[in-house]
């Protein structure tokens, strides 16, 4: 009985200090649709993942599926299709309330993403996030698989990622 408990406790020690990304290949998958420089941050832990990204040119490519209307958006990411929501001047904090407000489901997803990622970042990092999701000249995508968010920040050249692990 007692060698079962160990290796319970052993196998969930082991189990949490996973990370849920590796940078390389987070580095992959955001390159498909955005031009990356050096990494500013990074850090993983078993229940989210934030990045950010320098980044000389936040032009999103058209790789990535763009939502002009917050509709189009909730279509795509019902779909499973990942999206950039490009509706008119909303900064990525009002496009999550006017989600929330249209499909609770969704947006609780994408806010969850979001606010879940803020546990991996330092004191710096929260505030270059917050300066981002209250940018109206800042671009939001939603990637269902693994519930990542990407915010593009072309003010501070930036390119941040958050995500949680559900």
């Amino acid at each position: 009985m007692f060698r079962l408990a160990i290796s319970l406790v052993s196998a969930l020690m082991l189990l949490s200090g996973c990370a849920l990304d590796k940078e390389e290949d987070l580095r992959l998958q955001l390159s498909q649709w955005v031009t990356l420089g050096d990494t500013y941050f990074f850090e993983s832990s078993g229940t989210c993942t934030a990045a950010v990204f320098h980044t000389e040119s936040p032009r999103i490519s058209s790789l990535l599926g763009a939502a002009r209307s917050v509709d189009t958006g909730l279509k795509m990411v019902a779909e499973g299709q990942p999206v950039v929501f490009k509706v008119g001047s909303k900064s990525p904090n009002a496009l999550v309330e006017a989600i929330m407000s249209r499909d609770l489901p969704h947006g609780i997803s994408l806010l969850n993403s979001g606010l879940a990622g803020v546990n991996c970042m330092s004191e710096l990092v929260k505030s270059i996030y917050h300066q981002a999701i209250m940018n109206p000249t800042s671009r939001m995508a939603f990637i269902p698989d693994g519930h990542g968010v990407m915010i593009v920040d072309s003010q501070a050249k930036a390119v941040i990622y958050v995500r949680s692990n559900g």
